[in-house]
């Protein structure tokens, strides 16, 4: 993906996906914790794995210095934003070619602390398969094989648990609803919903 077309995406859904850090009761004490990933493996995981699923993944945009502030710039926490050196961000498409999402991988130079997916879908949720499918293979090759085994929650699945947020999404009438998953494989999941103009924001997020 050439970088001049990326870039304006990813600013677009910068203002969207501003985050708090969730991850910690005490945001000020709060230290990066790295991730045992690659940016470089882990996005061509990402992207064999997504291309199964007919969703094709751009080459990433590598982003650091003074770009960090526009491209990369989603935390709240100015003590935690002020910690970001280097972060990766690739752009989602679907077999019509229709735009899916972005995968920000966000870090230092040697890994990252966070990954997040930023997906769009519209009032009726017709996307929702895209949903799955980048929410599944993130887990998979960011976090571990291990769903079917472990249940966490108690959820069958990665799809089974995204339709249960939904559900609760749409129930709840909120205008953003979260839903968490904890300790799978040393790493917490959370799935953030919110109801905008174009229909429904998706975030997923990986963290240690």
């Amino acid at each position: 993906m050439n970088k001049r077309i990326l870039a304006p995406i990813i600013a677009g859904l910068v203002g969207a996906a501003v985050l708090s850090l969730y991850f910690s009761n005490d945001s000020t004490s709060f230290v990066p914790s790295k991730m045992n990933l690659s940016y470089e493996s882990s996005n061509s995981k990402l992207q064999s794995l997504l291309a199964t699923d007919k969703i094709s993944m751009s080459n990433p945009l590598k982003i650091k210095g003074d770009s960090i502030e526009t491209y990369c710039n989603f935390f709240s926490d100015q003590n935690f934003q002020s910690s970001i050196r280097y972060c990766t961000s690739t752009e989602l498409t679907d077999s019509q070619g229709a735009f899916v999402g972005i995968i920000h991988m966000v870090g230092d130079a040697g890994s990252p602390f966070v990954v997040l997916a930023v997906m769009q879908t519209d009032p009726f949720i017709s996307q929702i398969d895209s949903v799955k499918s980048v929410s599944e293979a993130m887990v998979e090759s960011l976090v571990c094989g291990c769903w079917e085994e472990k249940k966490p929650g108690g959820f069958e699945s990665v799809s089974e648990w995204i339709d249960a947020a939904k559900s609760h999404h749409l129930e709840a009438k909120r205008i953003t609803s979260k839903s968490e998953i904890s300790g799978l494989a040393q790493k917490n999941l959370l799935m953030e919903i919110s109801t905008n103009t174009e229909g429904y924001l998706w975030k997923f997020i990986i963290t240690n």
